[in-house]
């Protein structure tokens, strides 16, 4: 008897030093201009949120992408093996500060259902395993709440200049990036139905130099191929159970026998008559 082999998982293991690279790229000039693009896409979407609780899942240190939302709690999952501890954060408008914890995504020390609002912030690009990651997050989330991926899109200029560095000198903005469509087919098997998306930052990873010769491409991408930006917030929000009613059942409403009695008298002077 032939054995099967083992199934492997479908998606080729990151670098160990991968979201540390990431996080230290955050801090240049090319991803600053990508934390403004992501906060201008956040900023149309969180004053309409409504709830108790919010939490963002980070790809590496939390930079309170959540800040202009107007939930009383909010919390910031960071990875464990980044090494530093997490960063204090500052109130902000409303008078509320973040909760800053050091967790596995794989395993949040959440308890389900018991989140309003869940934000991915690039929270599936670094991971071995982006399906744990997308299935722990949706069990964070409360019935008729929502969650929302900002991630990287693969066929944006951003995406295919990707491609152009490749083995160990790989920059930190180079990950795995998935699909708009293909994270919502993950979500629609999760029980979520997907409300909109949006796009931002057409031009390439460069510095400010650099992105400034090649303007013309913010300038063409909003007009032309907006669903295709850098960076996408695609939203969705998570389906409630429903209960139809069953019709009460009445003695009248019962329906009446088709058998049609006759007399007896009538029936005997019939049978006589033959």
């Amino acid at each position: 008897m032939q054995l099967p082999p083992l199934s492997r998982s479908p998606f080729r293991r990151q670098p160990d030093d991968m979201t540390r690279r990431f996080d230290a790229w955050l801090e240049s000039e090319a991803g600053q201009a990508v934390l403004d693009a992501e906060r201008a896409m956040l900023a149309d979407w969180l004053p309409k949120l409504v709830g108790q609780r919010a939490m963002e899942i980070s790809g590496g240190r939390g930079r309170d992408m959540l800040a202009g939302i107007r939930l009383p709690w909010r919390c910031a999952v960071n990875p464990v093996h980044l090494g530093g501890g997490p960063e204090p954060a500052a109130e902000d408008d409303h008078g509320t500060r973040p909760v800053r914890l050091e967790a596995c995504p794989l395993a949040l020390p959440v308890a389900k259902n018991s989140v309003d609002v869940v934000l991915l912030h690039h929270g599936l690009e670094f991971q071995d395993n982006p399906h744990q990651v997308l299935r722990e997050a949706a069990r964070c989330v409360a019935p008729g709440g929502v969650i929302a991926v900002l991630g990287f899109h693969p066929l944006s200029p951003l995406g295919l200049a990707r491609w152009l560095r490749g083995g160990d000198g790989r920059p930190g903005w180079n990950g795995r990036y998935f699909r708009p469509y293909r994270v919502s087919d993950w979500l629609h098997v999760l029980g979520f139905e997907v409300e909109g998306l949006a796009g931002g930052f057409y031009n390439l990873p460069l510095a400010d130099r650099g992105r400034g010769r090649l303007r013309w491409l913010e300038w063409l991408g909003r007009r032309l191929w907006w669903r295709f930006g850098g960076v996408y917030l695609l939203v969705a929000r998570k389906r409630a159970a429903m209960m139809r009613p069953l019709a009460p059942q009445r003695a009248f409403s019962r329906q009446r026998p088709t058998v049609v009695s006759v007399p007896v008298a009538r029936w005997r002077q019939e049978r006589n008559t033959e």
